[in-house]
């Protein structure tokens, strides 16, 4: 028989048991022995019960003395075991296929501690994320909130025009000698960074404004000025609409295209290939001609698409008949009518508020 495969309490129980019959077995032959022996002739016992009651004590604690020491020391070398073996994030990398009661105890104590440490590292993951979001939207609310002019020609509308969210995209639009310029910035993923490179683009911009140009002059100023930041991972769309109406002046660097409405059903506009902005090399103005009067163009963030999960040609089938039917005479109609699909959207997806990190911006042509 194998002692060794008997559970821990059962090895330490038996050891005990075994110990308590021999000290009381030898105890019983010792005094058995001295009553026998250790006699004078008076017939009158030669030690006394409490000499020998010492004696018995000073062996009794030596045995005790022993026993415990091996006991502390097998314990030693249990925990000496648990602490190398909970260093192998592996559950079961030594115990595999055993089911002893030293085996069924390390992988115990080795999924408590890493339940432990992923519970403490969500915690502390999640307390720098809000912290993180928190210091990102006071930076944010340095932005002034939007104030829309009233541009001759051209209806716009923009959503949303105060900052609600550490996600909320810079959208600004600069009034022209001939029309205006707009621009709609953000990322992503959004952090203490990013908001401060929005901020950053808020002061280059600002210093603008005031310039008396054409909207095709601005936009080379203000791509000129933002290869003076070094930017990364920027998703930004500047456009501008000029003397010549029917065409749209843009730089335009994201993933979501620009849509243009009119009664024959939507058009794409794309980008100049790039889905973010590169700050290493100048950049070329697209053109696209065809703006009649009547038409929408429509901007949205590349966040829409992340947190939607859909890609741009999905978006463009869900609004194709919807806009058609709905038929919006402004761009405030046509605003409320994409921020209300939208919203749908992203209700379908169990999103409890999908608007709060969408940025819209909605241009329509007049007479």
């Amino acid at each position: 028989m194998n002692v060794r495969k008997f559970r821990i309490r059962t090895r330490v129980s038996l050891l005990i048991a075994v110990l308590s019959f021999f000290l009381l077995f030898a105890l019983f032959l010792l005094s058995e022995f001295a009553f026998e022996h250790f006699k004078n002739p008076a017939n009158n016992n030669s030690i006394t019960f409490k000499l020998l009651g010492l004696y018995v004590s000073l062996a009794f604690a030596g045995f005790i003395g022993g026993f415990t020491y091996f006991i502390l020391g097998y314990i030693y070398q249990i925990f000496h075991r648990v602490a190398t073996e909970i260093q192998d994030i592996q559950l079961d990398s030594d115990e595999e296929g055993d089911s002893s009661e030293e085996a069924d105890f390390l992988r115990t104590i080795k999924l408590s501690l890493l339940q432990a440490q992923n519970s403490t590292d969500f915690h502390v993951e999640a307390t720098k994320s809000q912290w993180e979001e928190g210091r990102s939207l006071l930076i944010n609310k340095l932005l002034p909130d939007m104030e829309l002019q009233k541009v001759n020609g051209w209806d716009i509308s923009i959503f949303p025009s105060l900052i609600r969210s550490a996600n909320s995209d810079y959208v600004q639009i600069i009034q022209t000698r001939d029309g205006f310029v707009g621009l709609l910035a953000g990322f992503v993923e959004t952090g203490i960074t990013e908001s401060a490179q929005k901020l950053f683009i808020h002061g280059l911009i600002s210093g603008l404004k005031e310039t008396q140009t054409t909207s095709k002059d601005l936009i080379e100023k203000i791509e000129r000025a933002l290869h003076s930041l070094s930017l990364s991972q920027l998703k930004i769309s500047v456009f501008g609409l000029g003397e010549e109406k029917d065409k749209l002046h843009f730089l335009h660097f994201m993933d979501m295209p620009i849509f243009q409405f009119s009664n024959d059903g939507i058009q794409v506009i794309e980008g100049t290939g790039d889905d973010s902005w590169h700050a290493m090399h100048p950049h070329e103005l697209s053109i696209a001609d065809g703006i009649e009067v009547g038409d929408f163009l429509v901007w949205s963030t590349d966040r829409a698409l992340k947190e939607l999960g859909l890609t741009s040609f999905e978006i463009m089938e869900e609004f194709v008949d919807y806009l058609l039917d709905l038929n919006p005479k402004s761009s405030r109609e046509m605003l409320l009518a994409i921020a209300k699909k939208l919203s749908a959207l992203g209700k379908a997806k169990d999103m409890l508020s999908p608007l709060n990190n969408l940025s819209i911006i909605v241009v329509r042509r007049k007479l």
